[in-house]
């Protein structure tokens, strides 16, 4: 069907009718500064109020279907957005369309970029601006000194080390896990007994989803991502066993309202040291393990270098399989995502950008703090 162009008035027209809803977009870069003068109120009205009854009803729904809506949505949008431009610009050089039409086109694109932009912290962004977790769980974050961290690390290598006893191996005697739905699916029931022990992480929560295109996230070094226009805890699974399980804890995390990946990451250890599966205990020690030791290593290598003999032979061999495959995705694709995650980050409020994930250390420190027989 062919359709012949508006006139010029009416593009005009067009024209003008959009220009006010380009205030979404100024609206939208406002809204995370508004929201981080008041993280009580967000606390109170949105976290514990408004955001559960979304996530509940968006992963509810999402959680019906057997893939990952999110990458899909990405598709779409991508490739609309794509074929959009290309038909619009070809126009324009065709002399098909006119400049005002094109111009409308473009007022159209950033309206749905900026429609994009507040439907992310209506979903799920306000998050960023709630209390932080050590304010709403009581912990004590605070500098500690260097033995403390140490006593933390030799804790969590004896629990790594127990724990790999009872995993399974693939020909190379590497922790494998053959099917990463299985665990992916025990995820709740970790944070359901989570949940029983601090009302903080109580909320249910779905399984977590591989991403078909789970390669393509090695090469831009991303284990996971939460998609909040889908509720949906998204996971590389063409990553190492090792940390599986616990990419999809911290996915989920995000679900609960967790935002800061500092935190996600903390309390992912928690709910995967909530489990009953060895396997899931396993990747949430290591992944504690991996954090607290480079911690360490930067705070003093020498005692890093006392830490690695205490892991099991087993445990070595894992984290060799895990670094030979992560260095063979490094390069300019990973530097270029790291930087826009750093900015992303750093725009919603978490000033230290990537360095914050060192924030989880702060708070293994001060869980155990509290906890000194764990």
């Amino acid at each position: 069907m062919i359709t012949k162009e508006k006139s010029p008035k009416g593009i005009k027209r067009s024209i003008l009718v959009k220009l006010p809803f380009l205030l979404f977009i100024p609206f939208g870069l406002w809204l995370p500064s508004l929201a981080s003068m008041h993280p009580l109120t967000v606390e109170r009205l949105y976290s514990r109020g408004i955001y559960p009854h979304i996530s509940r009803a968006l992963g509810g729904f999402t959680s019906l279907l057997g893939f990952s809506v999110a990458e899909f949505f990405v598709y779409f949008v991508i490739l609309g957005v794509l074929i959009a431009v290309i038909a619009n610009v070809v126009g324009l050089i065709r002399r098909k369309k006119s400049p005002a039409a094109f111009l409308s086109f473009l007022l159209s694109l950033a309206i749905f970029a900026g429609v994009m932009l507040n439907l992310f912290y209506i979903l799920w962004g306000f998050n960023y601006s709630r209390p932080t977790l050590y304010q709403l769980a009581g912990l004590d974050v605070k500098a500690r000194p260097e033995e403390e961290l140490q006593a933390l690390c030799h804790k969590l290598s004896a629990d790594a080390n127990e724990l790999r006893k009872s995993v399974p191996e693939d020909e190379n005697r590497v922790f494998h896990i053959a099917d990463y739905r299985k665990y992916f699916d025990k995820i709740p029931a970790a944070y359901e007994k989570l949940g029983q022990s601090s009302s903080l992480f109580a909320g249910k929560v779905y399984p977590a989803k591989g991403v078909i295109a789970s390669e393509g996230m090695s090469w831009a070094g991303i284990c996971g991502i939460f998609m909040p226009f889908t509720a949906e805890a998204n996971v590389n699974i063409h990553q190492p066993s090792l940390l599986l399980p616990a990419s999809a804890a911290h996915e989920s995390a995000h679900f609960l309202g967790f935002a800061r990946e500092d935190e996600a990451n903390f309390i992912a250890y928690l709910a995967c040291m909530s489990s009953d599966d060895p396997s899931i205990r396993y990747s949430g020690a290591m992944l504690a393990l991996i954090h607290c030791g480079n911690a360490l290593h930067k705070s003093a290598p020498d005692k890093a270098a006392a830490l690695r003999e205490t892991y099991s032979d087993a445990v070595l061999r894992d984290i060799a399989a895990y670094n030979q495959y992560w260095d063979r995705y490094e390069g300019q694709v990973e530097e270029a995502f790291d930087s826009i995650n750093d900015s992303y980050l750093k725009f919603n409020l978490q000033e230290n950008g990537v360095k914050s994930y060192g924030m989880m250390v702060d708070l293994m420190l001060a869980y155990y703090d509290i906890q000194p027989d764990q």
